[in-house]
Order: C-alpha cells, then sequence, then structure tokens
C-alpha cells in the first residue's frame, strides 16, 4: 500500500499560499488534513483553495494533539517559531518552518537541542538556495576554488501600513527585528552558503523612514568576515520607494557571478534555464519553494537522505543579523 502522509499547517497568512502550493505539486502521497489560524476565515479561505478535507483549528496544541500528524508547517509570526517547533518536535512530528527559525540566540540552542531529542526532523525554509540560478552559481563557485569576495543589497519598499496593520511587525518583541530578519535574512542565508561560515562583522543598523511607528531598524549595512577568508559587503533596506530588488555579486578566482534574483549572469552574460517552474510568491524568489518543499518530503520518505536546510545549517544567517544589532559599528564575533 502507498503510504501517504499527513501534513497540518499553522498560519494561514499570504506566506501560507507557497507552502500549500509546494505540497500540492508533489503530489497524492502528500496530503492536507489540518490548518490552524487564529482567524478561522483565514483557514477556510485555504481550505477552499488548496485542502477542501482539511479539519480547521483555532489551538495549535490541539491540533497537533488530535490530528495524527506527520508533519506541520508553521507559518506564523517570527516569536511563535520555536515555541511551535519544539511543541512539534516534542510529538515527533517533523516541521517545515519558515525563516527566521527564531529570534534570539537561546531559542537556537533550545531548537537544536529539541530536534536531539525527538524521533522528527526540522527544515527551514531558505528556498533561495533552491532556484535554478542559485544552484548554477554555487556549481560554478565551487568548481572555481570558492567565493573570495561578495556584495549583496536588498531595495525593498514596505510602508507603514505593513507594519501597523499585522499587529506584530516592526516590534523587537514579535518580529525580532526589521529589515534584517524579515528580509535579508534570506540574503544573509545565501552568503553563509556561498561563503562558509561567518567569523565576525562590523554593522550599523537605523530606522530612517519609519520614526514612531517602528521601533525595529528599516536600514541595515555590514562588512562581514568568513572563516575560509572571503570579506562581504552588505546594504539592505525597506526604506526604497521602489521595490523589489535583491542583488548578490560573487567574485571567484575566475569569474563575476551576478545573481539579480531569480536571474543569473555570469561574467556579464545571462545564463538560460529551460523548463523552469513559475515562481511560488514573489518573482525574486525564483520557485524554491517548489523545490525545497519536494526534498523536504522525498527526506521524510527516505530517512537516509537529508533535510535541505537544517537547523545547524539554518542558524548562520540569524547569527549573523544578531551580531549585526550588537555591533555599533565595532568587529562583534559571531
Amino acid at each position: 500500500m502507498k503510504k501517504v502522509l499527513k501534513v497540518g499547517l499553522v498560519g494561514c497568512g499570504t506566506v501560507a499560499n507557497n507552502h500549500l502550493r509546494g505540497i500540492c505539486e508533489y503530489g497524492d502521497s502528500v496530503v492536507v488534513t489540518a490548518l490552524c489560524d487564529i482567524l478561522p476565515e483565514r483557514a477556510e479561505e485555504c481550505k477552499q483553495s488548496f485542502a477542501p478535507n482539511a479539519k480547521i483549528f483555532t489551538d495549535y496544541v490541539k491540533m497537533l494533539d488530535t490530528s495524527e500528524l506527520d508533519a506541520v508547517h508553521i507559518a506564523t509570526p517570527h516569536y511563535l517559531h520555536a515555541e511551535m517547533t519544539i511543541a512539534a518536535l516534542k510529538r515527533g512530528i517533523n516541521v517545515f518552518l519558515e525563516k527566521p527559525m527564531c529570534i534570539n540566540a537561546d531559542e537556537i540552542e533550545q531548537l537544536i537541542a529539541a530536534e536531539k531529542e525527538s524521533t522528527a526532523r526540522v527544515c527551514v525554509c531558505f528556498q533561495n538556495r533552491f532556484t535554478s540560478a542559485v544552484k548554477q552559481a554555487k556549481a560554478i563557485a565551487d568548481e572555481d576554488g570558492g567565493v573570495i569576495s561578495a556584495n549583496a543589497s536588498l531595495f525593498w519598499k514596505r510602508d507603514e501600513k505593513y507594519y501597523t496593520g499585522s499587529g506584530w511587525r516592526g516590534k523587537f518583541a514579535t518580529e525580532g527585528g526589521g529589515v534584517l530578519i524579515n528580509q535579508a535574512v534570506h540574503t544573509l542565508d545565501l552568503l553563509y552558503f556561498f561563503a562558509g561560515k561567518p567569523k565576525s562583522l562590523f554593522a550599523t543598523v537605523s530606522n530612517h523612514h519609519l520614526k514612531g511607528v517602528i521601533e525595529v531598524e528599516d536600514t541595515a549595512e555590514a562588512m562581514i568576515k568568513f572563516q575560509g577568508g572571503a570579506v562581504a559587503n552588505f546594504y539592505a533596506t525597506t526604506a526604497s520607494l521602489i521595490g523589489d530588488t535583491t542583488t548578490l555579486v560573487l567574485y571567484t578566482k575566475n569569474h563575476r557571478l551576478e545573481l539579480r534574483l531569480p536571474h543569473l549572469y555570469v561574467d556579464g552574460v545571462e545564463v538560460k534555464f529551460d523548463n523552469e517552474l513559475a515562481p511560488a510568491g514573489k518573482q525574486c524568489y525564483g520557485n524554491g519553494h517548489y523545490h525545497i518543499i519536494s526534498m523536504f518530503y522525498d527526506a521524510l520518505f527516505c530517512e537516509e537522505k537529508e533535510m535541505p536546510v537544517t537547523l545547524s545549517d539554518a542558524q548562520y544567517a540569524v547569527r549573523m543579523l544578531l551580531a549585526a544589532y550588537k555591533s555599533g559599528d565595532m568587529e562583534t564575533i559571531i
């Protein structure tokens, strides 16, 4: 008999659609049987669009305790990620976790410890690693001996309504920070993906355009040193009048690799990819959601396969941004 995995999802906001599309793309061996949101009407919208047979919950603990789930996708506000992931792991339920994995250093340790004590596993949703452009750039960089230097920039637009309408964004206690932890965490993860473990950084963070509205940063810049010797210059803002643009320029011994997500240019020439899946969500994210979700379920069906992005792997993006908050333009060890 064909094995079918029962899956739940907690948090039925906008990003949930990316998760549910990815699950549907995987096929009928994975079925969404439970949806949870504090606003049941949002869960109902997801049910109508993606999971007609799912049961709706407003209490995630009740969902975990009563739904006999094999896996759960967590797409809630940042401050709930660690709590909910640990609750699932204690029940032996595998987790596909939205970024960031958590919002402070203590939670990093708690999550890694909880997974070690559990029979279940966690994958963190750093989907940009798995776009065709990033995978091709990584292959070229590795063949050429690795990245020597990198420039990363993110220019996005986020207005007052984006923060005030959420109830949790713009506050350190619930969002964990601003542009660094919300938008640029993907860029920091890609810097780690290409350059290896970070060693230290100099950084400054500031709020340029929403003073009195948010307590977190809308702009950040840093120079990041990596253990292998590479150095990256980084800039990110949500104060741009026009968005959303993310660019990563990587220098190897012989090549200049420019990722204008989701596009790749090698020494100024664009690389074309055949049979590309359509992007899930924002254009700059490309189709990585499909790939990472597929790899997550492949790993659940075959225990010998590693999770595409583990907690131990995902921690470095969070450690970099936490170091940036501490830096005050002084060198800070990561």
